[in-house]
Parts: C-alpha cells; sequence; structure tokens
C-alpha cells in the first residue's frame, strides 16, 4: 500500500483552503509565506492520527486522480499500516504485545504517529500481519510549496 493522499486546494482570498477527501477533518489554511507542504502534511498526520488514537481504521488513500498529493514519509505510512492491520484483524494491543514478547507501551508507542519509533520493531510487528516493508527511492517530484508560490 502506498500511503500517498490526495488533498483539493482552494484559494480563499490571499489564503489555501486545503482539505482531503479521503480523511474527514482534515482541512487547513495556509497563508502566504507559510511552508505549504509542511502545513498540509501536518494537518494529514494530525488527523490520521486522531483515527488511531481513537482505535478507529484510518482511512485508506484512495487513487489521486487529477488531485494533487501529500505522500507520508516511511516511518509514519508504517504505523498507519499497522494500525491498519490491527484494525483489520480485531487483535487488542495486548495480545499483539504478547505474540511478540514485548509491553503493551511498546505497541502504543508503534501506534504514536509523534513517536519516533525503532523501523526494526515496525518492521516485526508488520510480519506478525504477514506484512513487509519496503523503502522506494525515486526522484522528487516538484514541489507543491513552488507551485504555490507561483500562483500568489
Amino acid at each position: 500500500m502506498r500511503f500517498i493522499y490526495p488533498y483539493v486546494s482552494k484559494r480563499e482570498g490571499k489564503s489555501m483552503l486545503v482539505h482531503f477527501p479521503d480523511v474527514p477533518g482534515a482541512i487547513t489554511q495556509v497563508d502566504p509565506g507559510e511552508d505549504f507542504d509542511e502545513l498540509v502534511s501536518d494537518c494529514l498526520v494530525t488527523a490520521l492520527g486522531g483515527y488511531v488514537a481513537r482505535r478507529l481504521p484510518p482511512p485508506r488513500p484512495s487513487a489521486s486522480g487529477t488531485h494533487s498529493t501529500i505522500a507520508l514519509d516511511i516511518l509514519t505510512s508504517a504505523k498507519l499500516a499497522l494500525a491498519m492491520a490491527l484494525s483489520d484483524s480485531g487483535m487488542s494491543n495486548v495480545n499483539l504485545a504478547e505474540h511478540m514478547g514485548v509491553n503493551e507501551k511498546i505497541i502504543r508507542r508503534l501506534l504514536d504517529l509523534d513517536h519516533v519509533s525503532r523501523i526494526d520493531r515496525l518492521e516485526s510487528a508488520l510480519a506478525y500481519f504477514n506484512l513487509q516493508l519496503e523503502l522506494s527511492i525515486r526522484p522528487k517530484l516538484p514541489d507543491n510549496q513552488n507551485v504555490y508560490r507561483a500562483q500568489q
């Protein structure tokens, strides 16, 4: 699964209003001079983190179509994949911790999008659900920030 979420942006005066159709509640405003990519990404991660914290299945990204997109970093993507696997299986944090031979607090941290977790622990947790973490390297697409600045 690729954690690349489409978003829709609309000019509101001098600002841009941005929302994510796949993630209800993920909406933000970016004013001129602000870091567009950082604010939009933070909005998305905060909204997704709310789903995980409430033990709700995080929304999966849809095909981008013609929309602009935000790609989540590898650590956040791995954490969301784990949250989705847990939700799909109906397994509790405690059960996963027992299977992995770790304290349940470790599982809570693996699911906390703000916590910097060890990638090897995430790989182990994902492997329990028969999932494999892969890293893909490709040329970076043009910054949305530059597109926004050009529109000002």
